[in-house]
């Protein structure tokens, strides 16, 4: 995997400073990643976006870029995200951005675009400019699908394919050190991203045949996860009880890709890793899984820590946790194109966050949500499966987990108690609620699967029949 939201670049000094501010209730120097939503603009609307819902047609001015990234450079900022609350590719000077990022040795640690404008000069400045990955929303296996998820005008499905196709072979020019000895690396890594729902899943081999052909390094398929707006249909989604919808079109995908390894699959639901799992091992003979947490990793460490580690900065300056709370209902934490970077990240609503976000540290996630208790962070934030940044890039990390879990204790142990302050036995109290609310939760969900499997095998006896009088 190239890209890591930039973790892969940060030492373990860092990682221990990121530690020491979450449990001593600290501000951090300043973010170590940043995403870059560069421009609010698209030509796409697709159905599934949370961010089509606060698109304008502003963009981030480049002197104001260039002003952010002097400042942040300074702070400890190692890597961007590029993407967008519309196409990153659509800011109309893409290509100094790329060049003003590079100058000041920031690592383009992934650029996620839908692809339609990645022409010949972008796939040359991304190749020289060394970004690490490259992910193309693609979403869909043809072109009549594509247009139902992305309501895009004719011909870009076909166009989005061939851009892919001329990154990859503009990156297989570059290789080499110039004497056949291969040194540089491929980068960008190129990945393609498939998003299912009830109305494509049984298009999962079509989707792999598709990726393959694109001479992609990577393929990626995720269920859609939300409707915002109501915009269709919710039944249109799929839900953590029907993996067995996907068991087949796993295996076989699985299957043709043994040897080749081009699938990087996990699932926001647990109840899919299992049947992933299942088919890996019937298709490979082999159990693990991409991305697999780390044997250090423990659930209740696994809470969102993007406040003291990263933000999202919008095309028109809005300042967000991440771009899964960017939408029309959600508080921006406030404006980057006013005073500089630091008064918000050390300012009142980048401090709340924080706060938020230890809290379900401390009580390892087990807290009811209500909206008004949390104010900087969406319900997806607090429940769990619910969001796929959370499934990636961190857990896999077997020191930093190992040494968050052993200062997490130590805390929990003085701030977690029931004999102690109001707040510490509020704590307590509220985890004890947690866990029997959920406990009586499984417990009635598994008397309702054994009724509906009673149920289901259930046949009525046809009535006894008196023979007919002589």
């Amino acid at each position: 995997m190239a890209a890591s939201h930039g973790w892969e670049l940060i030492d373990a000094e860092r990682k221990r400073e990121l530690i020491a501010a979450i449990c001593d209730d600290a501000v951090p120097r300043g973010p170590l990643h940043v995403e870059l939503d560069l421009t609010d603009r698209c030509n796409v609307a697709c159905y599934f976006c949370n961010q089509q819902d606060v698109r304008t047609r502003q963009q981030l001015p480049l002197d104001r870029i260039a002003e952010l990234l002097d400042e942040l450079v300074a702070g400890g900022l190692r890597s961007v995200r590029l993407s967008g609350g519309g196409d990153p590719l659509f800011h109309r000077e893409i290509l100094d951005v790329l060049d003003a990022l590079t100058a000041r040795g920031v690592v383009i640690d992934n650029l996620t675009t839908n692809g339609a404008l990645l022409g010949p000069e972008i796939a040359r400045c991304l190749v020289a400019n060394g970004c690490r990955e490259v992910i193309f929303s693609l979403n869909a296996a043809d072109a009549a699908d594509y247009h139902r998820m992305m309501a895009v005008k004719p011909g870009t499905f076909d166009r989005v394919c061939e851009n892919v196709r001329h990154l990859a072979a503009v990156r297989a020019a570059g290789e080499g050190d110039g004497n056949g000895n291969g040194s540089r690396p491929r980068l960008p890594l190129i990945v393609v991203q498939f998003l299912i729902d009830r109305e494509n899943l049984a298009r999962i081999p079509d989707m792999y045949r598709l990726g393959a052909s694109l001479h992609a390094d990577r393929l990626t398929i995720s269920p859609v996860l939300e409707i915002p707006r109501d915009r269709i249909a919710a039944d249109v989604l799929l839900g953590a009880g029907d993996g067995e919808l996907i068991r087949p079109h796993l295996e076989q995908v699985l299957a043709w890709d043994r040897g080749a390894e081009l699938l990087q699959l996990t699932f926001p639901y647990q109840e899919w890793n299992g049947i992933l799992r299942q088919a890996r091992f019937k298709a490979a003979g082999r159990l693990d899984l991409p991305l697999a947490p780390a044997g250090s990793f423990r659930e209740r460490d696994g809470q969102c820590f993007f406040g003291y580690y990263t933000a999202t900065i919008r095309g028109n300056g809005d300042l967000y946790p991440c771009c899964m709370l960017m939408h029309p209902d959600y508080q921006p934490l406030g404006n980057a194109l006013s005073g500089s970077f630091a008064d918000h990240w050390r300012g009142p609503a980048f401090t709340r966050l924080r706060a938020e976000m230890r809290e379900l540290l401390l009580r390892g996630g087990r807290m009811f949500y209500r909206p008004a208790r949390f104010r900087t962070l969406g319900r997806q934030c607090v429940e769990a499966h619910q969001c796929a940044l959370k499934n990636m890039y961190f857990r896999h990390d077997e020191q930093f987990y190992a040494d968050l879990g052993r200062a997490l204790d130590a805390k929990r142990a003085a701030e977690v108690r029931w004999l102690g302050s109001p707040r510490q036995l509020a704590r307590a109290a509220e985890i004890l609620a947690f866990r029997i609310y959920h406990g009586l939760r499984v417990r009635a969900a598994a008397l309702c699967s054994r009724l509906i499997a009673t149920l289901r095998g259930f046949r009525p006896r046809r009535p006894h029949r008196l023979p007919a009088p002589p």
